[in-house]
C-alpha cells in the first residue's frame, strides 16, 4: 500500500527554476481564492473583518509571496522587504538589488533563505531579517551559475566562474556558509574550456560535473577529483550516470537528441569496452540491479528497455524490449519488470530472456493516476478513462473495469483510515480501493462550469471544492452541506480555476502533507541559527487542517472574501477589498490576510 499512497504525490527538484518561479508567482496571489466550494447561496455574516496594519512600502509594488514562517515577502522598485506576521511594521527593506521582480527571487525550501538572481548574479539573503549571508563578490566568484542546497548535509553546493578566472565548483555550509572547498576546472588539456554548470549528478558519494569535453569525478567528502573522463560528444546535453563505487564500475549514459551512447568506465575513469556501446533512445533512468544494469531509453514515440552485464557490459537481451509512447511507472521485482504505459498497456517483462509475460498487452484507458502492484501477481490500476485489478502473469481481469462516464479533471486522495482513495472524475464522486472494490458516492455539479480541484480529509468529512464551490461529504458518503459564492468576474474565476490546480500540486510536491503550527514566526524560523532539523519540521506547516477557508465574491459593499467555516458550510465574517481583481495572501497559520491596497501600500488583516 505504500506505493498507492506514494503515487499520489509528485517529486521535483526542490530549488525551483524561474521559470516555475513565474509560474509560482502568478498562481500564488490567487492562493486562497481557490480553495474549494457548492450550491447554496451565500448569507453574508454581519460581522465585517477590519483592517489592523497598514505598510507602507519604499518604491512601487511589484509582487508579494507569502513565505513560511510567517513572514510576507514584497519585491518593489526600490527592493525587497519583509512584513513579521501579526507585527505593525515593515521589519526590513533590501535595497542593493534595486528593483526586485517576481522571477528573480527563489525560496530555498526548508530553509529561511532565499536566492536573489540577476543573470548570473546572486545573493542569498536570511528572508527573517533582509540580511545578507553570502554574496558572489565576498566569496571570490566572479559568476554563480548553479545552485544546489543539500539539506541531508546542510551544504550548498554552487558552480560557475572565480574572479581569479575559470570555473569551479564550491561547497558551503548551509548554516554559516563557511567554505568547505573548492574544485577548480582549469586543465583545458583534459577539460575543454568551459563546464557545463547547469548539469549536476550525483551518485554514490559522488559529482559529476559535465565539462565541455567529457565527464569529472569529484569525491563529494575529500572534494578532490578522481578522474576525468573526456570522450562525449561535445554537444551531448542529456546526460544520465549511476555509480558502484566499491565494485570500481561507472556508466554513464549521454545523447545529443539524435545519437545515444552508453559508457562503461573503472575506477580511474578509463573505458572498459573498446568503444562507446550504442543506446536506442535518450537516457530517461539508469539503475544497478544485482549484475545487470537497467536502462530506460526513449525517442519521441518509443520507450526501450535493456538490460547489460555489468561483467562485460555486453546487452542480455538480443533486442531492446520496446513499448510505444511514454511510460507512467516501470518497476523491478522479483517477477520481472513490471511497466505501465501511459497510452493504456501493463506487462511484465521477464528479466532472463526480455520477453513479455503476456503476449497480448494488458489493455486499459490512458492516462495511468495510479498503479499500483499488489501481492499475488496483480496489480491495480486507476485512470482518467477506467479503474481495474488485473493478473499479471496471465492478463486476466481479477474485476471487470469501471469505465468513468465523463472526467473533466480527475483528482485523487488516499483516505489511509479507511485504507481506500477518494476520487473526483470532475463529475462524480468515488470511493475506490485497491481490491477494486468502489463506490459511487455523488454526482458533481458545480456551479459557473467549475470542475473540483481539491479534495481534503477532514475531522468532519471530506471536503471536494473548486474557487467558488465546496460540498462536505461524510465518510459513509452523505452531503453534509453545499455551499457556492458568485465569481466577482469571469475573467478573474478563469485565473482563480487555472491557480488552484498549481497551487494544489506545488504543496503537494514539497511534502506539506501534515497539520503543523507554532506559537511565533521567531519559533519557526529559529533555525537562522543552524536548527536545520528543527526548521525542517516546522516548515512544513500547511492549512490543511484549519478550519476556515476565504473565498473571493461579490459582496453588499463591494468584492471582497468571505470567511467560510469548512465543518459547517457557514460564513462567518466577510473582508471587503473593493478591487475586482485584488492582489492579496492568505497566511493561515498566523491568521493574517495580506491586501495590496495601492501601488506602495499594504493593509493587513486579523483574521482571529
Amino acid at each position: 500500500m505504500k506505493r498507492f499512497i506514494s503515487a499520489l504525490g509528485l517529486n521535483f527538484r526542490w530549488l525551483p527554476t524561474i521559470k516555475q518561479q513565474k509560474a509560482k508567482y502568478a498562481y500564488a496571489k490567487l492562493f486562497f481564492s481557490l480553495s474549494f466550494v457548492i450550491t447554496t447561496v451565500g448569507v453574508f455574516a454581519q460581522n465585517t473583518i477590519k483592517q489592523k496594519y497598514q505598510y507602507t512600502i519604499k518604491g512601487n509594488i511589484e509582487m508579494i509571496e507569502k513565505a513560511p514562517g510567517g513572514y510576507l515577502l514584497v519585491g518593489s522598485s526600490d527592493g525587497l522587504s519583509g512584513i513579521e506576521a501579526q507585527t505593525s511594521n515593515v521589519k526590513y527593506t533590501y535595497t542593493k538589488m534595486g528593483k526586485i521582480k517576481p522571477e528573480e527571487i527563489q525560496l530555498i525550501p526548508n530553509t529561511p533563505y532565499l536566492a536573489l538572481s540577476r543573470g548570473y548574479s546572486k545573493v542569498i539573503i536570511d528572508y527573517t531579517n533582509g540580511n545578507e549571508v553570502f554574496t558572489q563578490a565576498n566569496n571570490g566568484w566572479g559568476a554563480i551559475m548553479s545552485v544546489y542546497p543539500d539539506l541531508e548535509n546542510n551544504t550548498m553546493t554552487i558552480m560557475g566562474t572565480r574572479m581569479t578566472g575559470g570555473y569551479a565548483l564550491g561547497v558551503y555550509d548551509l548554516v554559516n556558509f563557511a567554505q568547505k572547498g573548492i574544485v577548480d576546472f582549469t586543465d583545458k588539456k583534459l577539460m575543454g574550456a568551459y563546464i557545463n554548470a547547469l548539469n549536476f549528478f550525483e551518485s554514490d558519494g559522488k559529482i559529476f560535473v559535465r565539462t565541455e569535453k567529457g565527464i569529472v569525478c569529484i569525491d563529494k567528502v575529500s572534494l578532490t577529483i578522481n578522474w576525468v573522463y573526456s570522450d562525449l560528444e561535445r554537444t551531448s546535453s542529456i546526460i544520465k550516470v549511476v555509480a558502484d563505487v566499491k565494485k570500481g564500475e561507472y556508466y554513464i549514459g549521454e545523447s545529443n537528441g539524435k545519437d545515444h551512447y552508453l559508457h562503461k568506465l573503472d575506477a580511474n575513469g578509463a573505458l572498459t569496452t573498446k568503444k562507446p556501446m550504442k543506446l536506442e533512445g535518450m537516457p530517461q533512468r539508469f539503475e544497478l540491479i544485482d549484475n545487470y544494469l537497467f536502462t530506460h531509453t526513449a525517442d519521441l514515440k518509443t520507450t526501450y528497455f535493456q538490460l547489460y552485464n555489468r561483467a562485460n557490459a555486453e546487452k542480455v537481451w538480443k533486442d531492446a524490449y520496446e513499448v510505444g509512447g511514454s511510460i507512467h511507472q516501470a518497476s523491478i521485482t522479483p517477477y520481472g519488470i513490471i511497466y505501465a504505459a501511459h497510452k493504456g498497456e501493463i506487462n511484465t517483462i521477464d528479466i532472463a530472456t526480455g520477453n513479455p509475460a503476456v503476449k497480448k498487452d494488458i489493455k486499459t484507458g490512458p492516462t495511468f493516476k495510479v498503479f499500483e502492484i499488489l501481492p499475488n501477481n496483480q496489480a491495480f490500476y486507476l485512470t482518467t478513462k477506467d479503474m481495474g485489478v488485473v493478473n499479471l502473469k496471465t492478463g486476466e481481469p481479477i474485476k471487470e473495469a469501471t469505465k468513468f462516464k465523463k472526467v473533466t479533471n480527475m483528482i485523487t486522495m488516499y483516505d489511509e483510515k479507511n485504507n481506500r482513495l477518494v476520487v473526483s472524475t470532475g463529475t462524480e464522486l468515488f470511493f475506490i480501493k485497491s481490491d477494486g472494490d468502489i463506490k459511487k458516492v455523488a454526482d458533481v455539479d458545480f456551479k459557473e462550469n467549475e470542475t473540483p480541484t481539491k479534495i481534503e480529509l477532514r475531522e468532519s468529512g471530506i471536503l471536494v471544492g473548486s474557487a467558488q464551490s465546496n460540498t462536505l461529504f461524510s465518510y459513509d458518503g452523505k452531503v453534509i452541506y453545499e455551499s457556492y459564492f458568485k465569481a466577482p468576474g469571469q475573467s478573474l474565476l478563469g485565473k482563480v480555476a487555472m491557480g488552484a490546480m498549481a497551487v494544489a500540486l506545488a504543496r503537494q510536491s514539497i511534502g506539506e502533507n501534515y497539520a503543523g503550527r507554532t506559537k511565533s514566526a521567531n519559533q519557526t524560523v529559529g533555525a537562522a541559527n543552524g536548527m536545520l532539523s528543527e526548521m525542517n519540521k516546522k516548515f512544513r506547516a500547511t492549512s490543511g487542517t484549519k478550519d476556515h477557508i476565504y473565498i473571493l465574491t461579490k459582496l453588499n459593499d463591494g468584492v471582497g472574501l468571505v470567511k467560510m467555516n469548512k465543518n459547517t458550510g457557514k460564513v462567518e465574517a466577510e473582508i471587503i477589498l473593493d478591487d475586482k481583481k485584488p492582489e492579496y495572501e492568505v497566511d493561515e497559520d498566523y491568521d493574517v490576510l495580506y491586501f495590496k491596497k495601492d501601488k506602495n501600500i499594504i493593509v493587513g488583516y486579523d483574521l482571529k
